[in-house]
């Protein structure tokens, strides 16, 4: 990853104006982020990461456009070792930002909201598939490839092998899904948030059509971690009890160990 200060290719610095560039080290995303007063900057290697490349942010940005906020995408790059995507910076702050948690009953029903209106929208025109055949044949490349860091693994699972937990979500299956358009990985620092409002959702590279529980398990975890437990199952009262399976919310938070 290019190392501070940001180098554009020079196709993205015509197109871009001339700023001041902050590196934002939030997020797990896998990129390397970079942010004016206007604009956000993505960086990956290429050829990193087969789950979320920046080429499949750029058309999921593209398709969310006019459904929900998010992103408007300024520019794509690619040279011979990166990846670079140019977007508009969302205004407003990450929902993990202390200035938000200082407000948890505001974090739980805003990210509760987004996650309803996320879910309804119509499966038949989402181009992007993200279910189980694909995610766990993604996730077997993980592990046969050795990209998966076994020493992030959440506590409960400290100690175990990435082959372990993929034989473990091959046996444990479910039988069917619930099938939405999901962003794939909505923690906290993924929705940015203005007073009442959620101004939009970002790092969507993973989006598509997947089990429900594949982001209500994502969203349950990251509220029980930044607030607590307590407001993590007001999350899912919050969006509706009758649509829960707990099962499936282990079986996907199972999942995300891989990734």
């Amino acid at each position: 990853m290019p190392a501070d200060p940001l180098h554009l290719p020079d196709s993205l610095r015509r197109t871009l104006p001339a700023a001041r560039w902050e590196r934002v080290t939030l997020g797990k995303s896998g990129a390397g982020v970079w942010r004016s007063t206007k604009y956000v900057v993505k960086v990956q290697g290429r050829g990193g990461s087969p789950v979320s490349t920046l080429l499949q942010e750029r058309e999921r940005l593209r398709w969310f456009a006019g459904r929900l906020p998010a992103p408007q995408v300024v520019g794509y790059e690619v040279t011979t070792g990166h990846e670079y995507l140019a977007m508009t910076r969302v205004p407003g702050i990450p929902m993990s930002d202390p200035d938000a948690t200082l407000h948890p009953q505001r974090v739980v029903d805003l990210l509760a909201r987004a996650l309803r209106e996320l879910h309804a929208l119509p499966i038949r025109d989402c181009p992007f598939r993200m279910t189980l055949d694909v995610t766990l044949r993604l996730a077997r490349e993980q592990v046969e490839a050795g990209t998966v860091d076994e020493a992030d693994f959440d506590e409960e699972r400290r100690g175990r092998t990435a082959v372990s937990v993929f034989n473990e979500l091959a046996r444990t299956r479910p039988d069917a899904e619930d099938l939405v358009v999901t962003h794939g990985d909505p923690c906290l620092p993924n929705l940015i948030v203005s007073g009442e409002h959620v101004e939009g959702l970002i790092d969507l590279g993973r989006a598509g059509i997947a089990d429900r529980h594949a982001d209500l398990a994502l969203a349950w975890r990251s509220v029980r971690d930044i607030l607590d437990e307590g407001w993590a199952e007001r999350l899912l009262d919050l969006y509706g009890r009758d649509l829960v399976d707990r099962g499936k919310i282990g079986y996907f938070m199972l999942l995300d160990e891989l990734f």
